[in-house]
């Protein structure tokens, strides 16, 4: 166990005179904070950069840094639905970014410091100038393989630091490269390869391929999951074609679906000649563009998140890839799905596949999970766990699937399909469609980029435990949380408690971090809590508590007077005059100074050893707690959302920007839509009150949508 020096010693006593019961997480190998929890210090800038800047500084001893203003970059804040801001900075070392080292500092909407999540990587010391071009790394990266080619949409090589995923830190050139790669079967499968050269030595330190796939098998095929809709599509006057280019989105982005017919892209919008997109080779292309239109739905009005950017991205996705190509894939650019070959697959473009990738672009573009190792594998269950939410069930790709080996691809409830995974033989097992659902049968070796298909079973049962609750090798789950609890969870977790180089263990203090930002008040918390808890400990991580007992008055039945005392325990009253009687067993006291009637049937017992009487007005039950569902500002259109609606209701607006906007009389959304009717007006109010108009535009976007005037 790691020792803090002298130092953080120092700053942690500080910080304890706020808050006594801190919480601190230590990375064993750096011995920097992994995670600090608590009432850390009160903001004294209002602006959340500047505060989470000067935080660190007040405490880098704590963090083991020397200058915070010259090793901390800031990268962008976001703001939860409850208007805190969790403030992401990227490491840098002479000027030079550090790969996948990066801190959170989170800000409530009190302006408290609650707390920090991340890896840093302290006393780092190397050269910072190259000894060889970034010219000249390329062609390493290029002459590692003989498949590999440059791609026209990836970035230019770039200097950094890498320290995470290897032994030691190195200063490297990151390059970019397409190319080929095997999947779990051995075939060819298109590659999307992140190396790491040596920027020293010239020596290839480090690769991964982030073509992030769902699955990697081959084949080719023509289905249709979706059935008989109704889809978005343009005209092309000077083709007089059709084409599944979806321009309807509430913001500027597009569905705009391509048909790759067997190929890979680039390749064309997919075409019709009288928008009747009923022949059978065309199923795909329907599929991939409804589908795609239902996942950015399922973002937009759940999340508030505007394409897998949250700033309108278009969102091509290319129907039909290759020839017997039995997979699916987000490249950084765009999704591509393949048909399938008729026997182990058909066509790919099941609902849950597409969302599955979808997700994959959302996690780039805010953990940016590294796709190796238990990050990797991280990545691929958030994508297997938002796909679940959006399709409705806990089978994975069963649409396309046609091995008779397991319901599905993969099997979130049941990982291991009955214990039909061998960890002996991980590859075969995976093919077949299971997976580990515990740590004792976690995959340690090289292949699958360190198991990410293999070991994603592992954080996919405890996902499938926080929702829906049971019990798992013997440890019992409180109470499930319900699918749209864990997905408000979940999405807390990744866009704003985990980093690029988060594993199992970060994710479960990232679930729970997410559950004190949003449901520290619930009624229900203290058993959410023990069973998020207990569900991770059910897969092997972290250890299991005692499941809280809940007393209530029970649900449907008039309540005593309002002094009444619930009993301790469920077989025992207590004795008086702590516990007063209502007038009636079965009729609610009209006012609280009714008195008891006399009547020996309603009077309580004296002692608190005898029995509480047989009346149905108060019962002492274990829980879970009988309130309905708690869902915190899930702002999606509801029939109850009208012109009168407070403005706090528009998806990410926050309750102190809320306030901003009320100081100026602008308190409903008919007011708000009044004070943004036109660009003008929107440049008025953006400078008056210093939101940027692209935020003004995307909030009066989200109140048409939940007004029902855009679809």
């Amino acid at each position: 166990m790691y020792n803090p020096s002298k130092k953080q010693t120092d700053v942690l006593e500080n910080l304890k005179k706020i808050d006594a019961n801190i919480e601190i997480k230590w990375d064993e190998q750096t011995g920097s904070p992994l995670r600090v929890k608590g009432v850390l210090a009160q903001a004294e800038h209002l602006d959340p950069g500047i505060a989470a800047i000067e935080f660190l500084d007040q405490n880098k001893g704590l963090f083991l840094l020397d200058s915070v203003q010259k090793e901390m970059l800031l990268k962008r804040i976001d703001t939860d639905r409850l208007g805190a801001r969790h403030v992401r900075m990227q490491q840098v070392y002479k000027e030079l970014p550090v790969f996948g080292s990066e801190i959170i500092v989170h800000i409530d909407a009190n302006n408290k410091i609650k707390g920090t999540t991340g890896k840093l990587t302290p006393g780092i010391d190397l050269p910072e100038k190259p000894k060889i071009t970034d010219e000249q790394a390329l062609k390493v990266a290029l002459g590692d393989d003989r498949n590999n080619s440059l791609g026209r949409l990836h970035a230019e090589p770039a200097l950094m630091i890498l320290t995470q995923f290897v032994e030691q830190p190195h200063l490297v050139w990151h390059v970019t490269v397409n190319g080929m790669d095997r999947d779990l079967k051995g075939d060819d499968t298109p590659a999307k390869w992140e190396y790491f050269v040596d920027a020293l030595s010239g020596e290839i330190v480090w690769k991964y391929n982030n073509e992030q796939t769902h699955t990697r098998t081959t084949g080719s095929g023509i289905g249709r999951y979706s059935g008989a809709v109704t889809i978005n599509t343009v005209h092309d006057h000077g083709s007089a074609q059709y084409q599944l280019d979806d321009q309807w989105l509430p913001s500027s982005a597009r569905v705009t679906t391509h048909d790759a017919n067997g190929g890979y892209p680039p390749a064309p919008v997919s075409e019709d000649n009288n928008n009747n997109w009923s022949a059978a080779s065309q199923g795909p292309d329907v599929d991939c563009h409804l589908y795609t239109r239902m996942v950015y739905d399922y973002f937009f009005t759940v999340h508030g998140r505007d394409s897998y950017d949250d700033a309108g991205a278009d969102m091509h996705i290319y129907a039909n890839c290759g020839a017997n190509w039995n997979n699916a894939s987000w490249n950084g650019s765009y999704v591509k799905i393949g048909n399938g070959d008729g026997i182990k697959y058909d066509p790919l473009c099941a609902l849950d596949i597409i969302a599955h990738e979808w997700t994959h672009a959302v996690t780039e573009y805010t953990a940016n999970l590294v796709y190796s190792g238990e990050s990797g594998a991280l990545n691929e269950s958030m994508s297997d766990v938002f796909a679940a939410l959006i399709a409705g069930n806990w089978i994975f790709g069963e649409d396309a699937w046609l091995l008779a080996s397991a319901p599905g691809s993969r099997n979130m409830e049941d990982p291991t399909n009955g214990g039909l995974y061998d960890p002996a033989n991980p590859i075969d097992s995976v093919l077949a469609g299971h997976q580990p659902d515990h740590m004792t049968d976690k995959y340690t070796g090289a292949q699958d980029y360190g198991g990410v298909h293999i070991n994603s079973g592992i954080m996919n049962k405890a996902a499938y435990l926080i929702a829906t609750g049971g019990t798992h090798r013997g440890i019992r789950i409180c109470e499930g949380l319900g699918r749209d609890v864990l997905g408000i969870i979940y999405y807390q977790a990744l866009t704003t408690h985990l980093v690029s180089s988060s594993d199992f263990s970060d994710m479960r203090d990232a679930v729970l971090d997410s559950l004190d930002d949003l449901y520290a008040t619930n009624p229900h918390y203290s058993r959410w809590r023990a069973s998020i808890i207990n569900a991770f400990a059910a897969v092997g991580i972290g250890t299991a508590v005692t499941c809280p007992m809940i007393c209530w008055i029970a649900p449907f039945i008039c309540p005593p007077a309002p002094h009444i005392l619930c009993p301790p325990s469920p077989y025992i009253c207590p004795p008086s005059p702590h516990f007063a009687c209502p007038p009636s067993p079965y009729i609610c006291p009209p006012a609280p100074d009714i008195v008891c009637p006399p009547s020996p049937i309603v009077v309580c017992p004296p002692s608190p050893h005898i029995a509480c009487p047989p009346s149905p007005g108060l019962s002492c039950l274990p829980g879970p707690d009988p309130l309905p569902p708690y869902i915190p500002d899930i702002r999606v259109r509801r029939p109850e959302i009208t012109l009168k609606t407070d403005i706090i209701e528009i998806v990410g607006i926050g309750p102190e920007t809320a306030n901003l906007f009320k100081g100026r009389s602008i308190l409903t959304l008919g007011d708000f839509m009044k004070a943004t009717e036109n660009e003008k007006k929107i440049t008025e109010l953006s400078k008056a009150l210093g939101i940027s108009e692209a935020k003004m535009h995307d909030w009066r976007k989200k109140t048409l949508v939940m007004l029902g005037e855009l679809k």
